[in-house]
């Protein structure tokens, strides 16, 4: 009985090893996954920025259809962050963008004059040189101005 007890607690002893080993393995696997995961691809540059940068001729179409022509300019800040100068022909401050791929985000950005809060915010594509982008321009007395424009960028 004695023999078939101490095999009994060998067999329990080495299932328990076996486990616990595979467990370890298995957290191991788990860390490294996440570790790699987790690693950071925001610091990473982004080659997209290039395509959007430069000078571009903009046609510029309101909710009623009136047309204004004007020219912006985007650039890379020192930060990285990609900013449009002269954004819809009326702002002094510049406006920040990104892209992704072929996908330009305007993000939601309040800017605080004497006499008017107003909220960019836009979005569009990049195809080539022409830049089709659609953003509006809410104002402090909740009035919100559509645009739809199309820049064409400078050789």
């Amino acid at each position: 009985m004695k023999t078939l007890t101490f095999q009994l607690k060998n067999v329990v002893t080495s299932i328990s090893g076996y486990i616990l080993f595979r467990n370890s393995i298995t957290v191991m696997m788990f860390a490294i996954v996440t570790l790699t995961a987790c690693s950071d691809d925001d610091d990473a540059p982004n080659p997209d920025i290039a395509k959007l940068v430069g000078s571009y001729s903009v046609v510029d179409t309101d909710e009623d259809g009136e047309i204004e022509n004007y020219s912006i300019g985007i650039t890379q800040s020192k930060n990285g962050d990609l900013e449009i100068s002269n954004f819809g022909d009326i702002m002094y401050v510049p406006v920040k963008t990104s892209i992704k791929g072929n996908a330009v985000t305007v993000p939601a950005q309040t800017f605080n004059g004497k006499s008017m809060t107003i909220v960019i915010e836009g979005s569009g594509t990049l195809n080539g040189n022409t830049l089709n982008l659609d953003y509006t321009i809410e104002t402090g007395d909740d009035y919100l101005l559509e645009h739809s424009c199309v820049a064409t960028k400078n050789p």
